[in-house]
């Protein structure tokens, strides 16, 4: 063994055993990079994303494979060359070079992979950016390139090749002066990180995702799914906007005008409300309104709230404009027309239509109700608009409203016990609900969410109590419908549990008289 030792270290071994080690060290080398290098590669590109850590792998292997030829080729070259002559022979500093230069590549790309991206994600912290890591792996690997040259070529003037290579880059640098700024602007982003990947910014007016950056341009994703590539040197010089910072979400401001007869302070409380039930903008910090200017024909109003999506800006924003209107309207609040003349007329009595009073003769509660009454009812009458999904009552809420649909449909939606809904009806044109929290005061029984635009025919309790202290019989003739109405749920309740119809005798009187007291207290009147 000793003397084979001294064979290959003298480089007398021979062909036959050369070409034998040759394969052993090539074998042994693509072992290693196999077992151990390999999945050491892969565990450091943990958080990297699927692209990236399949071409970083990719990378290595080839890198390793190289450096494993190379080994195997330098054994060859070792042991069938005289030890004096190796380095005067290309052959052999060729080898010697690419092997250096891969087997460091390969091992340096995983420390890299490893201080750069692994470690600062494992501990919380952003990763280098991609322009970052270029700069460290440029630098690093020239130096390395300059001592493997001067390990294979030890003979060589490497002063004059330096000289030369100087020379070469003023000229270089001065045809590639545009490009060269770019580099070193995005070496000043790099250093100062006024953004990170994935974050949002701004940049003359145009707002969008960064996706990454490079020596050249950075990659931005806007709003409008459009690519935009930014030279760094445009960044550097242009006012940026990180939306992303400091705190992880952004102000959005929108303005509205409102008539003058509207208190501010109730219009502020509708559009908070308002606000407050669109999903996506932070309870806290919650929604803000504030009083802007006194316009000519308007009192203009901020809207203010805050979101950490970004990605749903635009939509969040359409919905906060789209309740803008239902809100207003339904609390009759109107947004004006900006117009300067000024009309003064004698306001007249709206007739209502024919239409209207023949829904409110439909309303089984309301027929022992003489014309002339439906009539006073119907000048009550309002009209509250309510956008599709929005919920017009909620269950075990109190209320005190009336309503008849007029155009749309309803969902209505029941919670048990253990706390599921489900859907019991659809109400369509001409059915109504709320009579029972009108007239005796109890909470709403169910949930009821308009599944299209609808349109809504409103009356309050002052207007029945009007009617009651006039025409106190109709409160009998009223509990008596009720109670049946109650009956005829029940029974349809115990059907549908039960699957089997029973007969069922005629409302209890004492049912109608508990009905009948609390329409009496709910009104304040004494018998």
């Amino acid at each position: 063994m000793k003397e084979l030792w001294r064979q290959f270290d003298s480089g007398t071994l021979g062909t036959g055993l050369s070409l034998l080690a040759a394969v052993g060290a090539f074998a042994a080398a693509a072992v290693f990079a196999l077992l151990l290098v390999r999945p050491l590669a892969e565990a450091v590109s943990r958080f990297a994303t699927e692209k990236g850590r399949v071409s970083r792998v990719r990378r290595i292997r080839f890198a390793l494979l190289v450096a494993s030829l190379a080994f195997g080729f330098y054994v060859f070259f070792f042991a069938v060359m005289p030890a004096g002559t190796r380095q005067g022979r290309l052959a052999f500093q060729l080898t010697q070079l690419v092997l250096i230069l891969f087997t460091f590549y390969a091992l340096f790309e995983i420390l890299l992979a490893f201080f750069t991206e692994f470690f600062p994600q494992l501990r919380g912290n952003p990763p280098t950016t991609p322009l970052g890591r270029d700069l460290v792996r440029t630098v690093v690997f020239g130096i390395v390139f300059v001592y493997a040259l001067k390990s294979a070529f030890p003979t060589a003037d490497l002063g004059a090749v330096l000289t030369t290579s100087a020379i070469l880059s003023v000229v270089v640098g001065l045809a590639l002066q545009e490009s060269l700024s770019n580099v070193f602007a995005g070496l000043m982003l790099t250093v100062d990180r006024p953004f990170q990947p994935g974050e949002w910014i701004e940049i003359d007016g145009k707002e969008g995702k960064v996706l990454d950056s490079n020596w050249r341009s950075t990659r931005i994703w806007t709003r409008d799914d459009d690519l935009l590539f930014i030279p760094n040197s445009t960044l550097a010089k242009t006012n940026l906007r990180n939306l992303s910072r400091p705190a992880g979400r952004h102000w959005c401001v929108k303005d509205v005008g409102v008539e003058y007869a509207a208190p501010p302070n109730k219009v502020r409380t509708v559009l908070i409300n308002m606000m407050k039930q669109i999903d996506g903008i932070l309870a806290d910090p919650g929604p803000e309104v504030r009083v802007l200017e006194y316009d000519d024909s308007s009192v203009r109003y901020r809207l203010l709230f805050c979101v950490t999506n970004l990605e749903r800006q635009r939509s969040i924003e359409a919905e906060v404009l789209r309740g803008i209107w239902y809100h207003l309207k339904r609390n009759g609040i109107s947004i004006p027309f900006p117009i300067r003349d000024v009309y003064l007329h004698r306001a007249k009595a709206e007739k209502k239509p024919e239409e209207v009073l023949e829904l409110l003769r439909k309303v089984d509660i309301l027929k022992p109700l003489e014309p002339s009454e439906i009539e006073m009812l119907a000048e009550d009458l309002t009209t509250q608009l309510f956008a599709r999904g929005e919920v017009i009552c909620r269950q075990g809420d109190p209320g005190s409203t009336f309503y008849m649909i007029k155009s749309g449909l309803i969902s209505v939606i029941l919670k048990g016990m253990d706390g599921v809904e489900a859907e019991v009806a659809k109400l369509v044109p001409g059915h109504y609900f709320g009579e029972m929290s009108l007239l005796t005061g109890e909470p709403r029984s169910t949930t009821c969410l308009a599944l299209e635009d609808t349109e809504l025919l409103c009356l309050d309790r002052d207007s029945f109590s009007v009617l009651l202290r006039e025409n106190p019989p109709v409160a009998q003739a009223m509990s008596e419908i009720l109670s049946e109405r109650q009956q005829a749920g029940r029974e349809k309740l115990e059907h549908e549990r039960e699957t089997l119809v029973r007969r069922r005798p005629k409302p209890e009187e004492g049912q109608t008289k508990r009905i009948l007291e609390k329409i009496w207290t709910i009104f304040g009147f004494k018998r």
